[in-house]
């Protein structure tokens, strides 16, 4: 079993959140808290959820994504994700929530369309 962990960096107005290690209904709630705290750090906040080093996600991690997408929203904010390949982009396809994230290839790229 993967140690799940969760970095927090800020770039400017943006944050960055980079996820290492496997999403599941036993590590959801570590990057619940750590999106509360990136959501709240600023008005209108822009986050940006790095997946490169996530090994597996299920359901209970696509569950708080989708609900840290829509607290974004109501901040009047916006997160985005990078870095999406393997399960975690075939879980987003086959429950059709694809469409409701903007996707970038690297989190270099959401960074610099973001800002």
């Amino acid at each position: 079993m993967d140690e799940f962990t969760v970095d927090l960096d800020r770039h400017g107005d943006i944050v960055v959140i980079r996820l290492n290690g496997e999403l599941d209904l036993r590590t959801a709630p570590t990057l619940r808290d750590c999106l509360a705290v990136a959501l709240s750090e600023l008005d209108a906040p822009t986050v940006v959820v790095d997946a490169s080093q996530l090994t597996f996600c299920d359901s209970s991690g696509v569950s708080v994504l989708l609900s840290g997408y829509g607290l974004a929203r109501a901040a009047g904010g916006h997160l985005a994700l990078s870095c999406v390949g393997g399960r975690l982009t075939r879980v987003l396809e086959v429950t059709g929530l694809i469409s409701h994230f903007q996707i970038f290839p690297t989190t270099h790229e959401a960074l610099a369309e973001l800002r």
